[in-house]
């Protein structure tokens, strides 16, 4: 079974962790220190969840998410340059 899993760094205060998860299982969330614990312990967290929905006689997990990748150009001018300029900074 192909599932995505999407993995990001997390900050508590100055340590820098990652959580992955599956956007198809709700719930199912790993954190740790680096990306590749965070995929194998969502891994082990995905496959304890597809044993369970078996054992419980529920429907299988169905593949709905798919990834694409953005390409987005930068601007030369900003579009929004007039919005910008009766803003004053706040001390």
């Amino acid at each position: 079974m192909r599932l995505v899993a999407v993995v990001q760094p997390t900050y508590k205060g100055l340590t820098k962790r990652f959580s992955a998860y599956c956007p198809d299982i709700p719930g199912c969330i790993a954190h740790e220190a680096t990306a590749e614990k965070a995929l194998e312990a969502l891994r082990a967290t995905v496959t304890h969840q597809i044993h369970a929905r078996e054992e419980l006689g529920l429907k299988s997990i169905k593949n709905y998410c798919k990834v694409e990748v953005l390409e987005i150009e930068p601007q030369r001018k900003p579009q929004n340059d007039g919005l910008f300029r009766s803003l004053k900074l706040v001390q």
